[in-house]
């Protein structure tokens, strides 16, 4: 990377131990990596990885120092992409709906203790009642319905707005499955409502609301809201289907609301991104309780949970690690952000299916070319499982959706749905397990009293779901 910054440390939060990763002491400056090696990354994921089209944005300390596309924006026309196309980010948007209700907080014109049917009395029945920080943090306790992008109705392709979006297919049809507060359970319909929220509160549409008051002032014009864009700039969203690649069937981005509405380029996230960093956004506190995390609360006990507001909150390598992803039927994207390094990273894919990677993934290879010069990356070893610790784990667990049972097996940890084995973990110590084969791959359990009630799953460095102790 052709920058001079250092790998600055700070004091590490205690997820970064839940993901078996210890503080990191000093360490010398980074060496410059060559940004061939990134490039070669990026052609790879599309002459072998199958996807058709990716964008890579880095920056340090807010300056951009690589910015490039790769593959085809239009598969059809063979349109190249380049730093400039404007992808769907999928949920990365939520920190837009974050960003805008917490504007509207530090105005004095909401309170996150708000209950949602305070700003949307017409919130279906099947919600619960809860708080707003309860949506922002995902612990509702709703658990959403099924919506498939691949075969949407026929409505979902024209524009809807305002309490149209209280008949989205994943609100109506979810369920409030676990108590406010109880576990961490990633709900896209909570984000739906906090849109409506805005609009209510502001008495403008989400769209304008976050485009005059977020966007408009620091200057980002490359980001848009509740509309697809067309023409040059465009990518298209596409599928993988055994050996074809079909374009995804069409949605109207307004469809989304708060949950994920946003197009961007990798340029305007870097550009969003060193903006909230650097205050230009929201007050202090507000920036500082977004990526604070949540809390869960148990029979007996009280833990943290591993995400903020709109903010995944985990660690690679010893580092600390956040932002958000998105991912859709046509494409995946994430915002990345290593606060001690002062590097950010944002991708954005129009391909999904098959094998083909995530953004994630890739923005995962990326920061660990970067990291290799900040000191050793070695996975975690194998170690012995005590007694107590198969007492303290064992059992069934789910997040309201699915259940998956926790055994301990010739010194692993064996996940399994059913009767059917999905994962095996070596043992990290402390009640934290990882893949040996995807070291990356990490599992750890919250003790709720003297046995675990909370079971987190971490993928590249970021923690990806939560599963609470169901009891006999």
């Amino acid at each position: 990377m052709n920058s001079s910054a250092s790998c600055r440390v700070g004091m590490l939060p205690a997820l970064a131990l839940f993901l078996g990763c210890a503080a990191r002491p000093e360490v010398a400056p980074a060496p410059a990596i060559e940004l061939d090696a990134i490039r070669g990354l990026a052609n790879r994921a599309v002459t072998d990885g199958g996807i058709v089209g990716l964008a890579i944005g880095i920056a340090v300390d807010g300056r951009t120092v690589f910015a490039e596309g790769f593959g085809f924006a239009d598969l059809e026309r063979r349109r190249s992409v380049t730093a400039k196309t404007i992808f769907d980010v999928g949920s990365v948007g939520k920190q837009f709906t974050a960003a805008a209700i917490l504007r509207l907080a530090d105005r004095g014109e909401l309170s996150l203790d708000d209950r949602v049917r305070k700003h949307v009395p017409a919130t279906p029945a099947n919600f619960p009642d809860a708080t707003l920080a309860d949506l922002l943090h995902h612990t509702s306790g709703f658990v959403d319905g099924d919506f498939d992008e691949l075969h949407p109705p026929a409505a979902l392709a024209r524009p809807q707005h305002g309490l149209e979006l209280l008949a989205n297919t994943a609100l109506q049809g979810g369920r409030a499955a676990l108590p406010p507060r109880s576990n961490w359970t990633y709900s896209n319909s909570g984000y739906v409502l906090l849109g409506l929220v805005v609009e209510s509160v502001s008495g403008r549409s989400y769209a304008d609301f976050v485009a005059a008051e977020l966007l408009e002032p620091l200057g980002v014009d490359s980001i848009t809201v509740g509309v697809r864009p067309t023409g040059e700039r465009s990518a298209d969203s596409l599928r993988r289907v055994g050996d074809d690649v079909v374009r995804v069937p069409s949605i109207d981005m307004s469809v989304y609301g708060g949950a994920g509405s946003v197009c961007s380029d990798v340029v305007g996230l870097l550009a969003w991104e060193h903006a909230l960093d650097g205050g230009r956004v929201l007050s202090p506190a507000s920036w500082h309780a977004c990526r604070t995390p949540g809390e869960l609360v148990g029979r007996s006990a009280a833990t943290a949970s591993p995400y903020g507001m709109a903010q995944r909150l985990g660690s690679l390598h010893g580092w600390r690690k956040v932002g958000h992803t998105g991912s859709y039927a046509g494409g995946s994207a994430v915002l990345s952000h290593y606060p001690e390094l002062g590097l950010t990273i944002a991708i954005a894919t129009n391909t999904r299916g098959g094998d083909t990677p995530h953004a994630l993934r890739l923005e995962t290879e990326i920061a660990e070319l970067v990291l290799a010069g900040c000191g050793p990356t070695a996975a975690p070893s194998a170690l012995p499982i005590p007694p107590e610790v198969r007492v303290a784990i064992e059992g069934t667990y789910s997040n309201g959706r699915t259940r998956s049972n926790a055994h301990i097996v010739d010194d692993h940890l064996v996940v399994r749905e059913g009767d059917r084995e999905v994962g095996r973990f070596a043992y990290a110590g402390g009640l934290a397990f990882f893949d040996p084969a995807r070291p990356l791959r990490r599992e750890w359990f919250e003790l709720d009293g003297p046995r675990a009630g909370w079971w987190v799953y971490a993928r590249d460095g970021f923690p990806m779901g939560c599963l609470r102790r169901v009891e006999p």
